[in-house]
């Protein structure tokens, strides 16, 4: 979808550049791989783009202009309708995977208008009227409490305990990362995913209850609010 979206806006001057955030590579090699050598991809292994873009979950993007200045901050970033959206759920499937699908069926956003947007603001540039000025970016972008900051540094030691062959030594600094800032995603999902996903697999997306974290997806979605409040629409208006 990425790489389409890159090939289709490249030669009116726009860039696609998709970040996996993957603390192990090689789990996101096989993407990255087949993204080259049209498609600019990169492995993000130490979350850094959570911290300085806001990321909390995937995928999100942000709009960068030919200056290098952001003109519209952290927010959902999907251009094709999920092929679950109204589907019919059997009512017969297991608990988890039915209250799973039932929460993605809420999920909030417009595909067909998000990638009109992109397509405006690549004809249009500073000019469209979606390109967000730098009061409007701060505005949208939110406050950072300190203990978002507090749950940046315990993920990123908890990774450099990880790739350092401490596994073990990992999880109590990820626990602290989870319980510091419970609505980031991304950080939750990369420490399920190690003890939920069997050597060799694919990774685990329903990523249910484990004997190591507190939570799991389900539980904690359901926890926020639900399927409603797992993506913020963004706000195109």
């Amino acid at each position: 979808m990425w790489q389409a979206l890159h090939s289709e806006i490249e030669d009116r001057g726009a860039t696609v550049v998709t970040v996996a955030l993957d603390v192990n590579p090689d789990d996101a090699r096989h993407w990255v791989a087949e993204a080259s050598p049209t498609h600019p991809s990169l492995v993000d292994t130490c979350h850094i783009t959570d911290r300085l873009f806001g990321f909390t979950n995937v995928p999100m993007a942000v709009w960068i202009d030919e200056s290098g200045t952001i003109v519209r901050p952290a927010e959902l970033f999907t251009i094709e309708p999920s092929p679950l959206k109204g589907a019919e759920i059997p009512d017969d499937l297991p608990p988890l995977i039915h209250g799973a699908l039932t929460e993605v069926q809420k999920f909030q956003g417009d595909p067909d208008a998000y990638r009109a947007a992109i397509e405006d603001w690549v004809d249009n540039g500073a000019d469209s009227r979606f390109a967000l000025d730098p009061d409007e970016v701060v505005a949208r972008s939110g406050a950072r409490p300190i203990d978002h900051s507090r749950a940046a540094a315990f993920f990123e030691l908890g990774q450099r305990r990880w790739s350092n062959g401490d596994t073990d030594g990992a999880v109590p600094f990820w626990r602290e990362a989870h319980r510091l800032h419970p609505e980031n995603w991304t950080y939750k999902r990369q420490a399920w995913t190690f003890v939920t996903t069997p050597e060799g697999e694919l990774p685990d997306l329903l990523q249910g209850p484990n004997d190591v974290y507190e939570g799991s997806w389900l539980e904690d979605l359901r926890a926020q609010g639900g399927g409603e409040t797992y993506y913020s629409a963004p706000d195109l208006g």
